[in-house]
C-alpha cells in the first residue's frame, strides 16, 4: 500500500468533518429560501424574526419530550410506571408550550381560562404569517453552517481511531471504548443472517470480530441508556462472537478505508503489544478539504449566487 496510512505505527483518525461540511451547501440553499420569503412575504404586522425564535425554542421542547419518553420507553421501568412518567413529560411540556403561547399571544394574567384560550387561538402563535417560516429557515441555516465550520477548524475528537494499541472509541453514549487487537478474532465486511438461511456479507459495513466474553465484560457494560435509536446496529452477533461495526453514516468514509487501516494494524499487533516508541504521525479520513473540482465549486458558488440575486431584486 502506498497510502500514508500503510504506516502501521501511525494513528488513523475517522471524523465526521466531511458529512457536516457536504450539509453546509443545502444549509445556505435555507438561507436563500429563508431569505427570500422573509424579504419578500406579507408580514401581517408581524415580527417574523422574533416569532421565529419561539417556534424554534417550541420545537426544541417537542424535541425533547420525545427523547425523554423514548430514554423512559428504553429503560426497562414497569408499565405502570412508565405511563406516568409519560404523562408527567406530557403534562409538564402542555403546560411550557402553553404558557409560551399566551406571553406572545399577549393574553391578560387577569382574564379567564376561555378569554385566555381564545386569545391564544387569535394570536400570532398560531396564526403566524409566511415570513415566519422564512425567518426559521434562515436561522436554521446559519446554525448549520456556524456550527460545521467551528467544527472543521476546531476539531472535535475523532469518533474512531486506530492506533498500535487498538481500536478507541469516542462516541457520547459509548464512552471510553477500547478494543485491542489482542481481542480482536477478525476484520471484514459485516456478515448479517440472510432471509435463505445463507449468511449476508454487507459491502456497506466494516467490522471487526471480538470473543463474546470480552463484549459482555468490555463492551456491554459501557452502552449507555442515551444511545440513539439503532445504535444496537453497530453489534450484531456472529456465531459464538460478536461483531463491532466500525463504519456509519454520520462518517463519509468507505468500508474499504476502514478494513485496510485496521487489517493492517492487526496483523501487526495482534501477537504483541505495541510500544509508545512505535507511534509516527496521524492519518485522517472523513476531513472535508477544497479538491478544485467543478462539482464543489458549483456546490458553493451556487447558492451565493441565489443570495446575490434574492438581495438585488428585493
Amino acid at each position: 500500500m502506498s497510502e500514508p496510512s500503510a504506516d502501521v505505527s501511525a494513528t488513523v483518525e475517522y471524523t465526521m468533518d466531511k458529512w457536516r461540511m457536504d450539509r453546509v451547501p443545502w444549509a445556505m440553499w435555507a438561507c436563500v429560501a429563508g431569505l427570500a420569503v422573509a424579504l419578500h412575504a406579507e408580514s401581517g404586522g408581524q415580527n417574523g424574526a422574533v416569532l421565529a425564535t419561539v417556534y424554534l425554542a417550541l420545537l426544541g421542547l417537542a424535541f425533547a419530550g420525545y427523547a425523554l419518553t423514548s430514554l423512559i420507553g428504553r429503560s426497562g421501568l414497569p408499565l405502570l410506571l412508565e405511563l406516568l412518567l409519560d404523562a408527567l413529560v406530557l403534562i409538564v411540556l402542555s403546560t411550557l408550550i402553553v404558557g409560551i403561547g399566551l406571553m406572545v399571544g399577549g393574553s391578560d394574567v387577569g382574564s379567564s381560562y376561555v378569554g385566555a384560550m381564545r386569545s391564544l387561538y387569535w394570536s400570532h402563535l398560531v396564526n403566524p404569517s409566511l415570513n415566519v417560516f422564512g425567518w426559521m429557515l434562515l436561522y436554521v441555516g446559519l446554525g448549520w453552517i456556524a456550527f460545521s465550520a467551528y467544527r472543521h477548524f476546531y476539531a472535535d475528537r475523532a469518533v474512531v481511531s486506530l492506533s498500535a494499541a487498538g481500536i478507541h472509541f469516542h462516541r457520547p453514549w459509548l464512552k471510553g471504548l477500547f478494543i485491542p487487537w489482542q481481542e480482536v478474532r477478525g476484520v471484514g465486511h459485516l456478515v448479517l443472517p440472510g432471509i435463505s438461511g445463507m449468511p449476508y456479507v454487507s459491502p456497506y459495513a466494516a467490522a471487526v470480530t471480538v470473543g463474546q466474553d470480552f463484549y459482555e465484560q468490555h463492551i456491554a457494560a459501557k452502552r449507555s441508556l442515551f444511545s440513539p435509536p439503532g445504535a444496537e446496529a453497530m453489534f450484531q452477533p456472529k456465531g459464538e462472537m460478536m461483531q463491532v461495526v466500525l463504519s456509519s453514516a454520520d462518517m463519509a468514509v468507505k468500508p474499504e478505508d476502514f478494513l485496510g487501516p485496521a487489517e493492517a494494524r492487526w496483523k501487526a499487533f495482534r501477537d504483541q503489544p505495541a510500544s509508545p516508541s512505535q507511534r509516527s504521525g496521524t492519518v485522517f479520513y472523513g476531513r472535508w478539504s477544497i479538491d478544485g473540482s467543478r462539482w464543489q465549486a458549483v456546490r458553493l458558488l451556487a447558492p451565493l449566487v441565489g443570495l446575490a440575486v434574492v438581495v438585488l431584486y428585493r
